[in-house]
């Protein structure tokens, strides 16, 4: 995978992620808890998993916030013109693990259009630690054609396995001067 398509992996819109949750049923803000693991700040690693030549290499760095109402925010290290914050929507599995889905707008050309014959659809299954202070898991990245990665006749274009490691972000008020 080349690093413009990786890099608009994660360019996402409110109004896709709202469209997933009432596709997948996923709860709804009445239901939300705080009380989950997953819930906060978190920096996470992408790793390619493919098990090919670059197997085990860096696909992007990102902070990633997973929040009390079941959708997740994501700012990766892609270039800001291709797209680098995404909206995601997540419920639990129970045992401390997590399953998300992140719908993806495709982005093309100097200015950044929107790409009409492609988007992506990231899924990513992972499980918090027993200290709350990290996350590891398995992800899977898929192309699609057209525009809509939930349309039943659109193609799959790519399917990228990729390695998620994570750590909680915890404020440090004594870093203050």
């Amino acid at each position: 995978m080349d690093i413009r398509t990786r890099s608009t992996v994660c360019a996402r819109t409110v109004l896709a992620a709202l469209a997933l949750m009432l596709l997948l049923g996923f709860g709804t803000a009445s239901e939300a808890s705080a009380d989950e693991p997953i819930v906060g700040l978190w920096q996470a690693t992408w790793t390619d998993a493919s098990g090919g030549p670059t197997n085990g290499s860096v696909v992007a760095n990102v902070w990633d916030v997973w929040h009390s109402d079941y959708t997740e925010t994501q700012n990766d290290s892609g270039p800001v013109i291709a797209g680098f914050v995404c909206q995601g929507a997540w419920k639990s599995e129970g045992n401390r693990t997590y399953f998300l889905s992140h719908p993806s707008f495709n982005y093309v050309g100097p200015k950044g259009d929107l790409d009409t014959t492609s988007v992506s659809l990231v899924y990513e299954r992972v499980t918090v630690s027993r200290d709350g202070n990290s996350f590891s898991g398995t992800g899977l990245i898929k192309g699609f054609s057209g525009i809509d990665p939930f349309d039943p006749t659109a193609t799959v274009l790519y399917t990228f396995p990729i390695g998620i490691t994570a750590k909680r972000v915890i404020p440090d008020g004594s870093q203050l001067p």
